[in-house]
Formats: structure tokens, C-alpha cells, sequence
């Protein structure tokens, strides 16, 4: 019976990261191609989340900090390097 709960606990965990993978994606886009336009004026990632306003900051914190999403970011960095390859 425990087995049961735990392999549903399972799932559902498997499918909220699957439903929240396009979101995470397109945030990661977003994070990086800001980090391109950044380094092209020169400015570091370190200064980058200084001139961020305080609710870009938590959304950020909140989208890759918080352990229920661990499965979504990594599948997120994973699609990401498969689909924009370094030269």
C-alpha cells in the first residue's frame, strides 16, 4: 500500500515537471539571452542580477531555486544545450 502511495507521489511529480517544462524553458531563453546582450555592453552576470528589479529577482529566485522544479530545470538545461549547441 505504501508502495502505491509513493509510485503516485512519483507521477505526479514526473507529470507536474513535464507540464512545467515549457515555462522553465522559456525562462532559461530569456535568462540567457539577456546574459548575451549584458556581455555585449560589457557588464558581468553578477551585475546583470544587481540592476534587476526586485520582482524579476524573485521570480527568478523562485523559478530555479525552489526544490519542486529541480526535475524541470534540469530537463529545461538539458533541451536548451541539445538545441542551441556551442560553436
Amino acid at each position: 500500500m505504501l508502495t502505491y502511495v509513493f509510485l503516485g507521489i512519483f507521477v505526479f511529480y514526473v507529470l507536474l515537471s513535464l507540464f512545467m517544462l515549457p515555462f522553465s524553458y522559456r525562462h532559461l531563453v530569456a535568462l540567457k539571452e539577456m546574459e548575451a546582450k549584458n556581455k555585449l555592453k560589457g557588464k558581468t552576470q553578477g551585475e546583470m542580477y544587481d540592476r534587476m528589479n526586485a520582482g524579476e529577482l524573485m521570480l527568478h529566485e523562485n523559478a530555479q531555486g525552489n526544490p519542486i522544479f529541480l526535475l524541470t530545470n534540469i530537463l529545461a538545461s538539458i533541451m536548451y544545450r541539445v538545441k542551441h549547441p556551442k560553436n
